[in-house]
């Protein structure tokens, strides 16, 4: 069999994907909420255009919010959901406009669910069926919610916005203020219209649709049908290459240009250091507005830096495979110059540093607002969409490095030794199938989409196409040559776990994507596909845990191991281990079913999964990555490597008591008072009230407060356990540069 068909169910994996995705396209597209060309009341007054809806959108983007809120569930985990809060706003002006009960338990406003009933039918009568080609009419009495959502997100996002966690006078334009109050109330209206399955959960006005319950049935059946029969093949044929011949490679010292990545890599672990400090940042924002007594909010609002977080996360680890790639590669045949590698590495460092800065510089409102063809502050400066925050134009320079570092490996299939070359054809597919990716979270490059659901669809493929669709091929066939080149498994093993794990990661992950549909006004298929899929996505997942397992049971049959393979093997189970469990039991196990993530949905459990989930399965990989190409330079000490594997252990605890002490309790919380108060409730510093002074919020609750300091033995832990990991090899390499 040649190589190109060894990898080739790879190669057909990625183009059926996409492939699936363009052909639903069409269908989806045509099926939109409507945006109606104008909202009125019974009288005729104009409330908003659809013109104001699109500018909401586009303001929305500018202003960072989606890094600070959420739409329909969709953005930021601190912030209030604007879609369910603008709802409670209408109903409290509306119930005292009516002579209403409104009764308050703790400060927070309750009505019964007779009259909540009859607010909605307030909001919406005479309405009708909304459409793209005729207005859409609301009750006279929505003209005065209206302004007075007006009046008080213009405090909200103005005078008060630093209290707030926003940058103070945050926007002090009315006009600017009554666009998002438009987007934000046509989101509203969709909702209470069912374009989005009943989300979200306002008692007395929406509720889960029946396709929840029907697609959660959909999801057990899809894992008995095709869950248990695809994992019992698994098995099947990794026992049988359980006694192939193993191989073992003596490296050779690495050369000037394999030691040029050296520098950056150092670079890497202060970026991923200074990522570590702005999340704990962010846990002190959630609980105050200042860092013991410091306040940073002009500086370091909470929008920015939730988006330098991100972004210096999906960097620094990123970066760091291109570093141990173009480390790699001249082991894989590939000839690389020193200034080429250099040239590479800068070019992708300055395309990092140019797009956080241009995140930074925008939402702090240094970056200008057009109303022509092109958007600047989209192109340079942040897109403002929740983890595509960068600007289109850094996206499309970090694809270009993406297809090269491909092209790259293309080439390595063809000049490796042979027993490398399937695993080189495998990380060139998967890598332009992620380049791909990355062009399609740059659409539509100079300006943004216009309407909620279009950006919704392309948002959701470029982040699966990194985190559950090419990421996790990514990291198990880097890891897995790694054990190859040790005599750690057979190259047979290794080579069927890649595949294996490369075609369902692809074809699970990215039609999975689907799951993040449910409540933003899909197409009720999209519930049904996203549900099935999203629990098969578990398959590979769960079977990355049998891995590790193995590799490390097949490996304990090898007697005596030196210091070097024990470090690499813990490193390969904590991550193996702790990110499929951050994954499986606190992802698609804990959050996914239709009918549970709709209560669930945009708490801080999808916190807890990522916490769990993201630095296991990508960030210790990547450490693992310093670790080996420094111990290769000689920069890591045989006396460090017991501490390596105590630190890669912390660093696997320390996210999980983050996890477990902090984020699943505050979720469990917030679910508690969303079932009694509504989802608008669960994200809330101040509660809005009619007449009377308003209430402190739901992060201000002492439960709340409790749970979020909790989070400090797990950062304390895992930053420990990095420092314990990463300073002793900076300090020598640094040490080795002064002695030379």
């Amino acid at each position: 069999m040649s190589l190109r068909r060894d990898a080739l169910p790879v190669l057909l994996a990625i183009i059926v994907v996409f492939a699936f995705s363009g052909a639903l396209f069409a269908y989806t597209f045509s099926r939109l909420p409507p945006v109606p060309p104008a909202v009125v009341t019974q009288n005729g007054t104009v409330l908003f255009t659809r013109q104001q809806v699109i500018m909401g959108k586009y303001y929305l983007q500018k202003y960072g919010l989606m890094d600070y809120g959420s739409i329909e569930g969709m953005g930021a985990y601190f912030g209030v959901d604007f879609t369910s809060y603008t709802l409670e706003l209408y109903e409290l002006y509306l119930a005292q406009r009516l002579n209403l009960t409104v009764s308050y338990k703790g400060g927070v406003p309750v009505l019964p669910p007779s009259e909540a009933a009859e607010v909605k039918r307030l909001i919406l009568d005479p309405g009708g069926t909304m459409s793209w080609g005729r207005n859409y009419t609301v009750s006279d009495y929505m003209l005065g919610a209206f302004n007075y959502a007006v009046d008080l997100y213009s405090q909200y996002l103005g005078q008060n916005s630093s209290e707030l966690r926003l940058r103070p006078d945050f926007i002090t334009n009315r006009t600017v203020v009554r666009d998002l109050v438009a987007y934000f109330t046509w989101s509203a209206l969709i909702s209470l219209n069912n374009y989005t399955q009943g989300f979200p959960y306002m008692p007395g006005l929406t509720s889960p649709s029946t396709n929840a319950w029907a697609a959660t049935m959909i999801m057990i059946a899809a894992i008995l049908a095709v869950g248990f029969p695809v994992g019992a093949f698994i098995v099947r044929d990794l026992v049988s290459h359980w006694n192939d011949p193993l191989l073992k490679v003596d490296l050779p010292s690495p050369g000037p240009a394999q030691r040029a990545v050296i520098p950056f890599m150092v670079l890497l672990m202060v970026a991923a250091g200074v990522q570590g400090l702005l999340g704990t940042y962010l846990m002190h924002l959630y609980a105050t507005q200042s860092l013991y007594g410091l306040d940073l909010i002009g500086l370091l609002p909470f929008n920015v830096a939730r988006a330098l977080h991100i972004w210096l996360a999906i960097y620094w680890i990123a970066l760091t495979w291109v570093a141990f790639s173009l480390f790699v590669l001249p082991y894989f045949g590939v000839e690389l110059s020193r200034r080429k590698v250099i040239a590479i590495m800068g070019f992708l460092s300055a395309v990092a540093v140019a797009s956080l800065a241009g995140v930074w510089l925008d939402y702090l409102g240094y970056v200008p607002f057009s109303s022509g063809p092109v958007e600047p502050w989209f192109m340079f400066g942040a897109e403002g969409r929740d983890v595509i925050e960068v600007g289109s134009l850094w996206l499309l320079l970090t694809a270009v490095g993406v297809f090269y570092l491909s092209y790259l490996f293309h080439r390595a299939s063809r000049l490796a030794a042979e027993p490398l070359r399937p695993f080189a054809s495998v990380l060139s597919y998967v890598l332009a199938g992620f380049g791909v990716g990355v062009v399609v979270g740059a659409l539509p490059v100079v300006r943004p989409w216009p309407y909620f659901t279009e950006d919704e669809f392309f948002r959701w493929i470029f982040i699966h196409a990194a985190v559950e669709g090419f990421w996790p091929s990514i990291v198990i066939t880097v890891l897995a040559v790694l054990l190859v080149v040790r005599g750690l498994i057979p190259a047979g093993l290794a080579r069927s776990v890649v595949m294996i794990d490369a075609v369902t990661e692809v074809i699970t992950g990215m039609i999975g994507a689907a799951h993040h549909y449910y409540w933003t006004g899909f197409p009720a298929v999209w519930m049904y596909v996203g549900a099935a899929l999203s629990i098969l996505e578990a398959i590979p997942l769960g079977f990355a845990m049998a891995y590790v397992v193995l590799v490390a049971r097949r490996a304990g049959t090898l007697g005596t191991l030196t210091s070097f393979d024990r470090t690499l093997l813990t490193l390969v189970l904590v991550a193996g281990i702790g990110g499929s469990m951050g994954v499986v039991f606190l992802g698609a196990g804990l959050i996914n079913a239709p009918i549970v993530n709709y209560y669930v949905h945009d708490l801080q459990y999808t916190m807890a999964h990522a916490h769990a989930a993201f630095p296991l399965a990508y960030g210790l990989p990547s450490i693992t990555m310093w670790f080996v190409a420094l111990y290769l330079a000689g920069h890591v000490r045989e006396s460090h490597l017991k501490y390596i594997r105590l630190g890669a252990i912390g660093y696997g605890v320390g996210f999980y008591l983050q996890a477990l002490l902090s984020l699943v309790p505050l979720g469990v919380l917030q679910t508690v008072y969303e079932l009694r108060y509504g989802f608008w409730y669960a994200k809330t510093v101040i509660v809005p009230s009619v007449g009377l002074d308003p209430a402190p919020g739901f992060w201000e609750t002492r439960l709340a407060q409790l749970f979020i300091w909790l989070r400090m033995p797990g950062d304390l832990t895992a930053a420990a356990s990095f420092a314990i990991i990463v300073v002793p090899m900076a300090l020598d390499w640094v040490l080795s540069r002064r002695s030379t």
